[in-house]
Parts: structure tokens; C-alpha cells; sequence
């Protein structure tokens, strides 16, 4: 009886639910669903459920998060497809459960908010470290490794794994720079290798959402800290900082766009022979490029085979490992290395490029699995071929244009109140097949933007709503400086441009998760915490 009556004067039961719900976010989709039901618990066990039920509904913020979260519920009264419809409410369930609990709880002891934060950032650094272990190879993987994206095998996807990243880079940020507790050399010199990693990786896994997320913070910081009364020398620092670190993106993508332009236009010498005598055949056409050079000019096919028969096991006619077309691919890598498509263009690859090409990499810098550069040149490779009609499909950049495309003809058909919460698929297939897509049935998906996903499940003034939401909290927090929800808070709207992030389990916990542990069960929410 005593220990009963302990536990309902403590908070232990939220806060070891809170532990598991951190470092099973990252790494395990069982430790996030097990957790929850331990901080449903703590709200019927510990304490009165009465006075926190009282102090929920006196939280705007957190009855605004339920009443989101109510209105999928109510969604499911024109929905054809009831499971389907069950299925999304169950998954946005933490957008009820974790408000609800953790604005009607007392905010946590300092000491177990830090063990909190602490735990989050030592398992996403865990979940990077098994990443790069399947990078390099150090374990078993079911297939080879094509695609970056591929490294994650944890059960959580790169794009929320990326956003993982960057509240954990932000996290250890604040626990530098926090003065509640005093902080060894060593524990100093361990944070900010955290925070280097941290960024370092997001560069490895090339996630440009993660990258441009973390460039902005780090923006508005350096611009915090100049209006801010700090040293001279410091405000200096920071200037040069801020004026530097737009100017080098800049040329660093102007020398990206450089490398992928389509040289100046020359004179195609159809006259002009191989080294064996064979003339050149030209698809005048098909206006391709790999870094500025077309792909469908300077072919001797007949040269190909015989040249690429003798270099590789795979014949030429036959598919790559990714089931592409073996000359396909080999047209493209050779464009990319300005070569022309003949016997000599052929025997001039090293074995290292014969094998990408067998592989299926098809341009001379996407070679590596981590590159930005490769990065971005597909993602410009991407818009090109869009742009002139070819197929999106598998181009994760621009087929999110044709979902987009698809989620405001939906929005632009059923305004008022959407498709309803469980018919958001069937809608879809609808949509494509009038707009006539090129994408191929497997990727033919949903939105990809939270804000649209909104839109078309509940219409517009359900998607006012939620922008709402959004925003109601943040003049409050800003004026009470609560650095980790400003930087969560941008970490999550910028990611629901790209992302549908509420409509997986690790996207919506997250979010609900985060949002309820800044706003609600902070124990020191103001600047004065940091130096």
C-alpha cells in the first residue's frame, strides 16, 4: 500500500515511459508504441486524474493538438474506406495521447529532463553509428546497397532519421551551452564532437532537407547572437559568420549548376569518324545530358558491345543490377565523362567505372554512395529530364511535383471538407489516372507535404486549422526565448513541406512527442538557463 501511495506522489512512471519513448524513437518502432502505453498509465496512476484533466483543458495548446487529432476521427463520417480511415487515426493517436498526458502532468525535475535529453541524442548517435556500419559494410545486409537511403535498417526511414539528426544536434547545442549544471572539459569536448557528428552525418546520408534545416538554425542563431548585447569581438564574429556562410552556398551550388549545364551549342560533325573508321550515329532528338554532355550523340553502337563485351560478364544487351538497359546506362556514364560512345570511350573506363556501370550508376559522380555533389547533380539531372517530359518515377525530387500536382487537383475538386480520413489512396489513383501521369503504378503516392495531406483529406478549413495550431504557441515561446521548441518548431514545419510527417508513427510521435516535452514539461523554458 505505502509503495502504491509512493508511486502516486511521484512522476516515475511518466518519466521511465518518457525514457523508453526517447530512445526507442530513434531505433525501434516497439520501444515507441510499448512506451506510450506506460505514459498513459502514470496519468491514471500517478497522482489526481482529475486535477490533470483539468489542467489539459486549460492548456490551449495541448486541447488544440486533441481537437487536430478529433477532426481525422470526424473525417471518418464520408470516408468510403473505413479500415483504411481507422488505420490513420490509430497512427495519429500520439497527437491525443502525448498533449493530453504531458500538459495535465507537472513539468519534470531538471535532472530528469536533462537524463531525457541525455538519452535521445546517445540513441540517435547509436542509430548513426549502425548506419555507417552497413555504409562500410561491417554488417549483413539482405541486398547490396545502391541508394544511400538503403544504410537504415532500424525500422525508422532516412527522411525521419535525418530529423532525428538535427534535434539531436540542437539538443546537445543547449546542453553546452546550459548553465543549470556545471560541465567538465571532457564533457564539453564530447558535445561538441556530438554536434559536428551529428551535422557531419546528415552531410553522409545527403539529406538536403536535414542540411537546409540545420543551415537556417544556425542562420538565425548567428543573427541572434549580433542584436543580442554580447562582446564586440564576438558580435564580429558572427557577422562574418552570417555574410560567409550564404555567399559559400552560393557558389557552391553555381558550381554545381556549372558542372551539370549543357555545354554552349557547337556544331555536331556528322561527317566525323571513330578510330576504326565507323561514322557516328546522332539522335538529334533526345536533347539527354550528363554534366553538359548529350548523351545521344558521337554512338557507334556495334563498337559498344564488342569494346564492353570484352570489359565486363554482364553482355551488353542484356540489364544492369538495378534491371536497367546495360547500353542505357553506359551511354549516360560515358556522356558524364565527356567521352564519345565508341570502342576507345569503352576501353578507357577503368575497372572501378565498369563495375558502377554494371552496378547501374549511370554518371561518373554518383560513383559514391555519400556525395552532396552527387546529390545535387541528380537532383538538377531529375528536374532536367522533368522538365523536357520524361518519367519522374523513382526521382524522389521531382515525382514529389506530379504528387503535389495531384494533391491540389484533389483539394481543387473537394474544397470544403476533403475525401474524407480513410479514402486519401483511392482519391489519389483517381487523380493520377485523370491527370494522365507518368508515373509508374509503384510510385504513385501520397503528397509528400503535410500541409497538402491536410488539405485533401479534410479541405481547406481544416488545413487553416492546422496552420493555426502551428503557429498559436509560438509569440508565447518566443517571448519566453524557449530555445528547444523554436528549434523543433522550425525543424518540424520545414520538414511538412517535404514530408507528410504526420502520417507515419515515427513522424507523428515525434512531433508530438517533442512539442509536448518543450512546451509543457520544460522545467526551464527561458534564456536565462543558457549562457
Amino acid at each position: 500500500m505505502s509503495s502504491f501511495l509512493r508511486l502516486r506522489n511521484s512522476n516515475y512512471l511518466l518519466f521511465w515511459g518518457l525514457c523508453l519513448l526517447v530512445t526507442g524513437l530513434p531505433v525501434s518502432l516497439f520501444l515507441t508504441s510499448l512506451s506510450q502505453f506506460f505514459i498513459v498509465g502514470s496519468f491514471f496512476l500517478e497522482g489526481s486524474p482529475v486535477e490533470k484533466w483539468k489542467r489539459f483543458l486549460t492548456t490551449k495548446s495541448a486541447v488544440l493538438l486533441a481537437i487536430l487529432w478529433l477532426l481525422h476521427v470526424l473525417g471518418l463520417a464520408w470516408t468510403q474506406d473505413l479500415q483504411e480511415g481507422l488505420k490513420d487515426i490509430r497512427i495519429k493517436l500520439p497527437l491525443l495521447i502525448l498533449p493530453f498526458v504531458l500538459s495535465g502532468s507537472e513539468p519534470l525535475k531538471p535532472g530528469q529532463f536533462r537524463i531525457i535529453l541525455v538519452l535521445f541524442i546517445t540513441s540517435v548517435f547509436a542509430g548513426s553509428l549502425v548506419a555507417i556500419a552497413v555504409l562500410k559494410g561491417l554488417l549483413p545486409t539482405k541486398a547490396p546497397i545502391y541508394d544511400i537511403r538503403e544504410i537504415f535498417n532500424l525500422g525508422v526511414s532516412h527522411i525521419r532519421f535525418a530529423l532525428f539528426t538535427c534535434l539531436a544536434a540542437i539538443i546537445a547545442v543547449y546542453l553546452l551551452l546550459e548553465k543549470s549544471q556545471e560541465k567538465t572539459k571532457v564533457k564539453k569536448v564530447f558535445l561538441i564532437i556530438l554536434i559536428f557528428w551529428f551535422i557531419a552525418f546528415l552531410f553522409i546520408i545527403e539529406s538536403i532537407t536535414g542540411i537546409s534545416i540545420v543551415l537556417l538554425i544556425g542562420l538565425i542563431l548567428l543573427w541572434s547572437i549580433i542584436i543580442q548585447r554580447t562582446s564586440l569581438y564576438v558580435r564580429i564574429i558572427a557577422g562574418v559568420l552570417l555574410v560567409s556562410i550564404p555567399l559559400s552556398l552560393y557558389l557552391i551550388l553555381k558550381d554545381f549548376v556549372h558542372t551539370y549545364s549543357p555545354k554552349p551549342p557547337e556544331a555536331l560533325r556528322y561527317d566525323l569518324k571513330t578510330k576504326q573508321g565507323n561514322l557516328y550515329f546522332f539522335d538529334t532528338t533526345n536533347t539527354q545530358v550528363e554534366n553538359g554532355s548529350r548523351v545521344y550523340a558521337y554512338i557507334c553502337e556495334e563498337e559498344m558491345r564488342n569494346e564492353w563485351n570484352k570489359r565486363s560478364e554482364i553482355p551488353f544487351d542484356s540489364l544492369d543490377e538495378r534491371k536497367q538497359p546495360i547500353k542505357s546506362t553506359l551511354l549516360r556514364f560515358l556522356a558524364s565523362k565527356g567521352s564519345y560512345k565508341d570502342a576507345e570511350g569503352v576501353a578507357q573506363l577503368t575497372e572501378e567505372e565498369v563495375k558502377s556501370v554494371e552496378h547501374g550508376i549511370a554518371n561518373v559522380y554518383y560513383q559514391h554512395l555519400s556525395s552532396i555533389k552527387s546529390r545535387m547533380l541528380q537532383i538538377l539531372w531529375e528536374y532536367h529530364e522533368y522538365s523536357r517530359g520524361g518519367d519522374p518515377s523513382g526521382h524522389s525530387v521531382t515525382q514529389r511535383l506530379e504528387f503535389w500536382k495531384a494533391a491540389v487537383g484533389i483539394i481543387a475538386a473537394k474544397p470544403l471538407a476533403g475525401v474524407g480520413t480513410g479514402d486519401m489512396r483511392a482519391a489519389y489513383e483517381q487523380e493520377y489516372a485523370r491527370m494522365q501521369t507518368k508515373l509508374t503504378p509503384h510510385y504513385r503516392l501520397r503528397a509528400h507535404n503535410q500541409y497538402l495531406a491536410i488539405g485533401v483529406a479534410l479541405g481547406l478549413p481544416a488545413l487553416l486549422f492546422f496552420i493555426f495550431v502551428l503557429f498559436i504557441p509560438l509569440m508565447k515561446e518566443i517571448r519566453e526565448k524557449n530555445f528547444l521548441f523554436l528549434a523543433f518548431w522550425l525543424i518540424a514545419i520545414c520538414s511538412m513541406i517535404t514530408e507528410d510527417t504526420l502520417e507515419t508513427q515515427a513522424g507523428v510521435t515525434f512531433v508530438a512527442l517533442f512539442w509536448s516535452l518543450f512546451v509543457f514539461s520544460n522545467p526551464h523554458r527561458k534564456s536565462a538557463e543558457l549562457k
